[in-house]
This record gives structure tokens, sequence and C-alpha cells, in this order.
């Protein structure tokens, strides 16, 4: 039976078709970035975030707006090029991670100064809530719909975090959810499609920024 593994490795078809599937929802932007352009992007503003120069909140509004600028199914051919490398079995009902490594013209990986993740969510996954320390990330639907739900951390208490709820919505290919400390802290994704993925932008050891009530 093919994994998704298998698709991304070899078949011009499968990835190709999940991301041009409802393309509908992204008509409506200026989809004309290719996924080369939008690389390099994601690398200016890691860049900028880890220099100190953008702030996690700028980051956070950056990426999404790179998402909608971004022509899918030039991001379908970059992932089919790429080396993708299996993080191990997922646990309990976690999607399937797997690292990414987008390769330049010689074949070589292209230092982005961020990582690149797919998460392979089957039906009954779930990345479950929970909140993140130093670091920010993005996760962008390439495949199917999610669940996607945000909270903002308002503050810690001892054994407990106190959250604010931000977005519940069912995101479909082309839609990003990033999470910052400041912003979206703590994310929560069930898929409601048979099968989806998402390809996740993560930068960590960061400088924490201060949470705004």
């Amino acid at each position: 039976m093919s994994t998704r593994r298998t698709f991304l490795a070899m078949g011009p078809g499968f990835l190709a078709y999940a991301l041009v599937t409802e393309l509908s929802m992204a008509s409506a932007t200026t989809s004309n970035r290719s996924a080369r352009g939008w690389i390099a992007a994601q690398r200016e503003l890691a860049s900028a975030l880890k220099s100190g120069t953008l702030s996690q909140t700028a980051w956070h509004d950056g990426v999404n707006s790179l998402a909608r600028e971004l022509d899918l199914e030039s991001l379908a051919a970059e992932l089919r090029l790429a080396r993708i490398k299996d993080a191990g079995v997922p646990f309990g009902n976690d999607p399937q991670k797997r690292f990414v490594s987008t390769l330049d013209e010689a074949g070589q990986p292209i230092k982005l100064g961020y990582g690149l993740a797919l998460f392979d969510f089957r039906e009954n996954s779930v990345i479950t809530p929970h909140a993140h320390r130093h670091m920010v990330s993005a996760h962008l639907v390439i495949d199917g719909k999610v669940r996607v739900r945000t909270f903002d951390r308002v503050r810690d208490e001892e054994g407990a975090l106190i959250i604010r709820p931000t977005e519940d919505m069912i995101a479909g290919p082309g839609h990003s959810a990033a999470m910052t400390t400041p912003r979206n802290n703590i994310h929560w994704f069930v898929p409601k499609t048979a099968q989806a993925m998402t390809l996740d932008i993560i930068i960590d050891g960061l400088i924490p920024e201060p949470i705004v009530i």
C-alpha cells in the first residue's frame, strides 16, 4: 500500500491534486508567489526575527500574509523535489511528522534559517492543545481540511495556564495558522477529512517576548 512518503518522493499526481483541491478558496488572493520566492521570503523573515529587528507579532503577520500569496502548485512541485525524512513513529494519535530539506538547482540542501516539517494526519490524528516557549511556528494546510483552534496565553499559574480563545475555524489548503509568544501561543489541530496535511515552519531558540494581556 502506497504511503504519503512514496507519493512525495515519486508521484507527480497525488500532491499536485491535493494542493489544487479547493483552490477556489485561494482564488480571491493573488496566489502568484512561487515556492522558491516563498522559501526565500520566509528566510528573510526568520533572519530578521532572530536578529531582533522584527518582532514576533510582525513575523506572525508576515508569515500568514505570505501564505495568501503562495502558488500552491509551485509548492507541490518543490516538495516533490525535496528530501523527506521520517521523524520516527508518532506517539499515540499524533500525526506522522516528516522533516523537509529543500534543494537548490545543484541538488544540495538550501540553508533556510528555519525548520520545515510535514504533518500527515490520519482521520483519528490530532495535535492536542499545547503551548510553546522560545519558539514560533506556522502550520500551512496543504491537503484536506483541518479544524484550527488557537488561544492566547494570558498568564501562567502554578500547574495551569490561563488562556483566551482567539480562533476556531475549518481551514483548507492555503490557510496558515501562526503561533508566537504574544499571539496564538496555544494551538489545537483536528482533521475534518479522512486525510490532511500541513507544512510547518519552525524557528526555535528565541528570546521570549512579553505576553500582552
